[in-house]
């Protein structure tokens, strides 16, 4: 005679069996889809854009200290950029001469120190071996070549007169470099520059969501007086002149 505890494991296992084939009858039950099913949606960024800003600046010192990843870095160069203009500001030299007489200074120090080594035989100034490998150069060329391509063919087509739409763009950036050039000087514009490149990413980083809000409604309006201005401005502009109409 069987035992009960024995019809007791086998009827609760045949109980298992009969839920787990009920489960897999229900949709989206499988592992793989489980697994393959992202948890969150992902984040639509301005522009359509899938890197994040920290990735668009290179990923490397320069993105840490534009992002104030590296706060020591980032303070130090807004430091430094902040001393170096007050001292060509107020002193009365240029940038370059400067630059001239510190190294002419340190030309001095080499010279000096070079000679007293050799004549008093001691080791000479500690200096590396300044070159560039073709590597390096090869690699650099190669990065360069695609924009400065890109920046050639564009120039093409504004002085061929293809792109009348490019034209204007141009027109409007030159336009504004120079009515900014007339309200500062060189050293000015550069030492603002290096201010807004250490804040306005920083700030853009920190509050995302809420300055891609207000820009995606910015970018909405704006493209729709864009829109309004190639129907009534430039189409009649393109009928009028042919040849301004961009070639495929």
């Amino acid at each position: 005679m069987p035992s009960s505890e024995g019809s007791d494991v086998s009827g609760v296992e045949y109980l298992g069996d009969a839920v787990a084939e009920k489960l897999r009858d229900f949709p989206g039950s499988s592992p793989s889809e489980s697994v393959d099913k992202p948890s969150h949606p992902v984040k639509k960024r301005l522009f359509d854009r899938e890197r994040s800003l920290h990735e668009i600046f290179g990923g490397g010192k320069a993105a840490d200290s534009l992002l104030w990843r590296n706060k020591y870095l980032a303070g130090g160069v807004l430091v430094g950029a902040t001393v170096l203009y007050f001292v060509l500001e107020h002193s009365g030299y240029t940038l370059l001469s400067i630059i001239s007489k510190l190294l002419l200074v340190a030309l001095a120090v080499l010279f000096i120190w070079s000679n007293a080594a050799e004549f008093l035989n001691r080791s000479p100034p500690p200096l590396p071996d300044l070159y560039i490998s073709d590597k390096v150069a090869s690699s650099l060329a190669l990065a360069l070549r695609e924009p400065i391509n890109n920046a050639l063919a564009a120039a093409r087509d504004l002085a061929l007169g293809k792109d009348f739409k490019l034209f204007l763009k141009v027109m409007g950036v030159l336009w504004g470099l120079s009515i900014v050039g007339g309200w500062f000087h060189f050293l000015t514009l550069v030492y603002l520059v290096i201010v807004v490149a250490h804040t306005i990413p920083a700030v853009y980083d920190t509050y995302e969501d809420q300055i891609e809000l207000y820009l995606k409604q910015g970018y909405t309006v704006a493209q729709n007086h864009y829109k309004k201005a190639d129907e009534t401005v430039f189409s009649k502009i393109h009928s009028m002149f042919p040849k301004l109409k961009k070639s495929d």
